[in-house]
């Protein structure tokens, strides 16, 4: 276990006895700081992932959510969105004040098609995290209101919309905007239709209001190619497919 100076934050060190003995003896005092820090600022949300390790280390994504199946199932499906492999991670699992189990997951990453030793952009690794922020939130919510399906009644069906901005087109940004009846799995449904189309979220905006979705991701080409007005038509209609026969 690595030595903490009595510098330390009472914080920091109630963290670190909450960690099991490999994680201890996996990272130094500066780490734990760190990643003490990320744990402590998912405050109430349902999950929290953040990018850490400076400029000093590779980077990493540090996901915090409470522990249960399924989570890392839904890290893969966020890695899938973005066209990254994983290079490294360590999985751990520790017991907070209020006796519930957390997750504290640390994941290194690089892209699909990078060269060998290629470094991954703090961008990339920051849209990754959002992504994943709200799969496993989107998860969670469903999970905690299973009732709620059968005693409120089914909102009217909303037309499905599938388009990009023209705006954005002129600025040569592709914009996809998805306009749908929200339904669990509908960012999944999304997200795994664009990926099939080689297109990689860079930024996006996930807005519910009454029952409604109205959605927007900044798309670029996995191929590092920009889109012709062929391959927009296809990415279009295998989004508005994927979320019309969800």
């Amino acid at each position: 276990m690595p030595a903490l100076s009595n510098s330390v934050s009472r914080e920091v060190s109630e963290f670190l006895d909450s960690m099991p003995a490999a994680y201890a003896r996996a990272f130094s005092v500066r780490d734990v700081e760190e990643h003490a820090h990320i744990v402590a600022r998912r405050g109430s949300e349902l999950a929290h992932a953040e990018v850490g390790g400076g400029r000093t280390v590779p980077p990493f994504v540090c996901v915090v959510a409470d522990d249960r199946p399924g989570l890392l199932s839904l890290v893969s499906d966020a890695l899938l969105v973005h066209g990254l492999n994983v290079t490294g991670a360590q999985v751990y699992c520790r017991r907070r004040r209020d006796s519930r189990q957390e997750a504290v997951d640390f994941f290194w990453l690089e892209p699909a098609s990078s060269r060998f030793g290629e470094q991954l952009d703090l961008v990339e690794l920051t849209s990754f995290a959002q992504t994943l922020r709200e799969l496993i939130a989107e998860e969670q919510l469903v999970q905690q209101q299973p009732s709620r399906r059968d005693t409120i009644p089914a909102p009217r069906p909303e037309p499905v919309r599938v388009y990009f901005e023209l705006d954005a087109l002129r600025r040569d940004e592709y914009k996809l905007i998805v306009e749908t009846s929200d339904f669990s799995g509908l960012l999944f449904a999304i997200s795994s239709a664009l990926h099939a189309q080689g297109a990689r979220i860079l930024a996006s905006d996930i807005r519910t209001k009454d029952g409604v979705a109205r959605d927007w991701f900044l798309l670029e080409s996995i191929q590092a190619q920009p889109f012709t007005a062929e391959r927009l038509c296809d990415v279009q209609q295998a989004v508005f497919l994927a979320v019309l026969n969800r």
